[in-house]
């Protein structure tokens, strides 16, 4: 089977990284064209958790496509998801399968232009960051989600699941819309992180900004609870926990961002190679920082937190602390607020005025 990943940069570019290593025919395809040319005259480099790796691949601009295409991994920014979409239309057959593998409710998207019977939903909770063309970093180890919209097991969501375990612990699940609603929801904390030019260990080291980053995930969560939507629970993200605010339920968040902590900032270790004491990683903090600071373009914000604001709206519900949160990026964005520690102080201020605890004890 052709295998063709629209969006060859961190997540896509790593999945597809792996399926072609394994013998896999893979094609990436991209608009940055420095970054095409450089696959096309000299591969792709992985460098980060598993030592630095160097395969021949084939690369091309959307334009140059010009073969029916049978599985399709989108892997851009959300905001970029139904121009990548209408681009490659025209080669798509009723046979194709187009997999979201990407942050944000962009199966909906997919789904609204090309009919829900030909989209897969493949949510990655692993991380990496395209550092330079022909060049990616794998930075955090997680799993990836993989399940057709209506919940069946299918031949197809079978073979996507196969062809995503070459990277990683590919996890089939009958709740795909679920696990997408839920990784949206904790978005927020992850959204909070780049408030400040800093890794999220330095960010979740007190107490007040990870019980700030519960306050955002548990208003957020009143939205999918309106939309009856089962979120699902693991090591990190706890529905139930998440929704309560007395002193023994916060000192477990507090806990439970620690171990998020440190799994986030685990990159002393490369899985295949060994310790490499020696490697300094590019990416030092979330995807938003990454955007913020490195790519100097805007975030994925509107599509995660201002999603979810939206869609609160449309059930009544103002999501107040994380418009605050939503308005300071934008403003970060366009270059009218620096990214300060006083950030995070000023949205707790405004936490604790609409009564959240940000303290174990209080």
């Amino acid at each position: 089977m052709k295998i063709h990943i629209v969006g060859a940069g961190a997540i896509g570019g790593m999945a597809g990284w792996h399926m072609a290593k394994n013998g896999e025919d893979v094609t990436f395809v991209d608009q940055w064209l420095e970054h095409v040319e450089a696959m096309k005259e000299e591969g792709l480099k992985i460098t980060g958790l598993r030592g630095e790796q160097h395969i021949p691949v084939k690369a091309k601009l959307p334009e140059e496509i010009d073969e029916p295409l049978e599985l399709v991994f989108v892997a851009c920014k959300s905001q970029h998801t139904e121009d990548a979409v209408r681009g490659i239309m025209p080669r798509l057959t009723p046979n194709s399968v187009v997999v979201s593998l990407q942050n944000g409710m962009n199966e909906e998207k997919i789904a609204r232009l090309i009919g829900p019977d030909r989209v897969i939903g493949a949510l990655p909770d692993y991380t990496a960051a395209l550092v330079d063309p022909g060049h990616l970093e794998f930075t955090v180890t997680g799993p990836v989600y993989v399940g057709e919209l209506d919940g069946t097991t299918t031949p197809r969501v079978l073979e996507v699941q196969r062809l995503l375990s070459y990277l990683t612990d590919a996890k089939l699940t009958n709740n795909i819309v679920g696990r997408v609603w839920t990784k949206q929801v904790y978005g927020c904390w992850i959204v909070m992180t780049a408030l400040v030019d800093a890794s999220t260990r330095e960010v979740w080291a007190s107490d007040r900004n990870r019980l700030l980053s519960f306050a955002l995930v548990r208003e957020a969560t009143s939205v999918a609870d309106a939309y009856g939507i089962k979120l699902e629970a693991d090591a990190y993200f706890l529905p139930d926990l998440i929704r309560q605010t007395y002193p023994e339920a916060r000192r477990s968040q507090i806990a439970i961002l620690g171990v998020l902590s440190d799994h986030l900032n685990r990159r002393s270790q490369t899985a295949d190679r060994g310790p490499d004491p020696n490697y300094q990683f590019v990416k030092k903090g979330s995807g938003m920082w990454w955007d913020l600071v490195y790519r100097k373009r805007k975030t994925e914000t509107r599509w995660i937190v201002g999603d979810l604001i939206e869609r609160g709206a449309a059930k009544g519900i103002d999501l107040k602390l994380n418009k605050k949160l939503a308005e300071m990026i934008y403003e970060i964005e366009d270059g009218k607020r620096p990214m300060q520690w006083e950030n995070l102080a000023e949205l707790a201020a405004y936490a604790t005025e609409l009564g959240e605890p940000l303290s174990a004890d209080e």
